[in-house]
């Protein structure tokens, strides 16, 4: 009888960058604990991103720091098809929007035992968006007082550009969205872009917390 050899685990190959020693000391500790996690290196986020190690680097992990700094680097990595991580303390509604919109693929707040940021980073690199439920709720208040609004705005959305914002808002892909309504990757994109520009919101989550308070 042939023994069956298990297959080895794939490892999400990870960078992390920060500009704070202390900061990037406590995360490479929690990254390196989780054996599907796979940290290339820690460095300095000041470094110019060509000396950045990102040769087969799936998640970039990125402190928060404020400025256009940050937003390029989101934006260089994007156009690399390398995603990205962004995690802090200091959030508030305008640098969430201009993260997301840079690029980013996940914002988390960094707690004391910083397990979200190791789930956080694995549920990015199997092609979620992902936000720290703390910073869900900056965008809660405007939606909540403006619910009348919003159910007016909705009614403009097609059944499609529907179905689409409500299989986002349960935690698929874009090619998962696509695969389930029998289109392609970019048809999804093309929805997404016309609800969003029907409901006037700034990023495919505050789209999907509209709907969601319908």
């Amino acid at each position: 009888m042939t023994a069956l050899l298990a297959r080895p685990v794939q490892r999400v190959r990870t960078l992390l960058a920060d500009d704070d020693p202390i900061s990037r000391d406590v995360v490479q500790v929690a990254l390196r604990s989780d054996d599907r996690l796979h940290l290339v290196a820690g460095i300095d986020s000041r470094r110019p991103l060509s000396e950045w190690p990102l040769g087969r680097v799936e998640v970039v992990v990125l402190g928060l720091s404020h400025g256009d700094v940050l937003l390029s680097t989101l934006r260089d990595l994007a156009a690399r098809k390398i995603k990205s991580v962004v995690v802090g303390l200091d959030w508030n509604r305008r640098v969430l929007d201009n993260v997301l919109a840079a690029g980013a693929s996940g914002c988390l707040v960094k707690d004391a035992r910083l397990e979200g940021v190791v789930s956080g980073v694995r549920a990015v690199a199997a092609g979620n968006r992902v936000l720290s439920p703390r910073l869900l709720e900056i965008y809660a208040p405007r939606h909540a007082r403006d619910g009348g609004a919003d159910d007016l705005v909705i009614s403009r959305l097609t059944l499609r550009e529907r179905e689409i914002l409500s299989l986002l808002g349960e935690g698929l892909s874009t090619s998962e969205v696509a695969a389930a309504c029998g289109v392609s990757g970019a048809t999804i994109k093309s929805h997404v872009s016309h609800a969003l520009t029907k409901l006037r919101a700034r990023s495919r989550l505050e789209a999907v917390l509209m709907l969601k308070r319908q």
